[in-house]
This record gives structure tokens, C-alpha cells and sequence, in this order.
């Protein structure tokens, strides 16, 4: 295999024939050297629409781009329900079939690229709300929240319902409670009261 920005540049070629017709350009963004080892991007540029191409030891990260919003290859291929047809990612030891496999998958992307954007822009909305949990529940764990809920379950179970009412009152994120969590703090909060 030649650098990755080579291979880059003969991926391209392939991708020409589908994104060309359609008045996309391609444009390199550049090569470098990572913790994988070194790597090449680029994209096809049509107006507001972008390719975001990313190759390593293979094609990599694909990100389709509208505008400010943006999804994975997966993400879109799954919002125009189309993944079980899609070819890319193939994991093929030649270094260009993916770019070959990402070909036959735009001909199922005419949303992208001569449509509205409309599915590809349902894509981004709901990979941006996952992703977002993703991070709550990774912030979660750092601040403690999860530690406190098993210590809260545990000490409900042990009738010690002060530091069941304490340790609710420490949650960074009291919002993500299960309906059972927040039905012991209310139990804990009448008996600690007397009532």
C-alpha cells in the first residue's frame, strides 16, 4: 500500500464517477501522523453539502455534511433505511474497496446528493441527541451520580432512608433517576419527616 494520501487520491477517482456528474469537487484536507500511524482526508464540496473522507490503513471515518448538521455513514444509511443494502464498511484487505463500497452506497443517497437533505438532516439530529446522552451518562459516572444511585438502592434496602434523602440531594443529574429511584426518595422523604 502506497501513503495514505496516494490511496486517498486514487479513491477518489472512484468517487468522481458518482459525486462529478453531480457537481461535487473534490478538495484534500490534508496528512498526518497520528497514534494509528499516519493518515490522509479530504472531501467532495458542492455548495453547503460535504464528503468528509478519512483514510488510514483503509476509508475510515465518512461523514456526510449539510449545512451546520452532519452524520456518519451509518447514521444516514440507517435513517434512509438502506443499511442492510449498504456495502461500506466491507473490511476487505484491499485498501481501496472501501472506497469502491461507499460508491454503490450513494447511488441509495440521492437525498444527499441532489435533494433536500431532509433525511440526512433527521440523521444528524438524532446521532446529535445520542450522542449527547452518551456524554451525560459518561459525565454521569465521572461526578459520581452512578456510585450514589447503587449506594442510594443499598441503603434503601438497609431502612436507612436519612442517607437515602442525603445522598439523592448529591445527584449532579437528579433528572436521570428511574421511576423506582425517585419513588424511594419520596418514601425516604415521608418516613425521615414522621409521616
Amino acid at each position: 500500500m502506497g501513503r495514505p494520501k496516494d490511496v486517498l487520491f486514487e479513491g477518489m477517482k472512484i468517487l468522481e464517477h458518482v459525486l462529478v456528474p453531480k457537481e461535487f469537487a473534490f478538495r484534500f484536507g490534508g496528512e498526518g501522523q497520528g497514534s494509528g500511524g499516519n493518515f490522509a482526508w479530504g472531501e467532495f464540496i458542492r455548495a453547503d453539502r460535504r464528503l468528509e473522507l478519512h483514510f488510514q490503513y483503509s476509508l475510515g471515518i465518512v461523514r456526510y455534511h449539510a449545512g451546520n448538521q452532519s452524520a456518519s455513514h451509518e447514521s444516514y444509511m440507517r435513517e434512509l433505511g438502506v443499511w442492510d443494502e449498504c456495502h461500506y464498511p466491507g473490511f476487505s484487505e484491499d485498501p481501496l474497496s472501501g472506497f469502491r463500497e461507499l460508491a454503490h452506497d450513494l447511488d441509495m443517497a440521492e437525498d444527499f446528493v441532489s435533494g433536500s437533505a431532509a433525511v440526512l438532516q433527521r440523521a444528524a439530529s438524532k446521532e446529535a441527541v445520542a450522542g449527547a446522552t452518551r456524554s451525560e451518562e459518561l459525565m454521569a459516572g465521572h461526578v459520581g451520580d452512578k456510585q450514589r444511585l447503587d449506594q442510594l438502592r443499598a441503603r434503601f434496602r438497609e431502612r436507612r432512608y436519612g442517607e437515602v434523602v442525603t445522598l439523592a440531594r448529591e445527584l449532579k443529574y437528579p433528572y436521570r433517576m428511574t421511576q423506582s429511584e425517585r419513588r424511594m426518595v419520596e418514601i425516604a422523604l415521608k418516613r425521615t419527616s414522621g409521616s
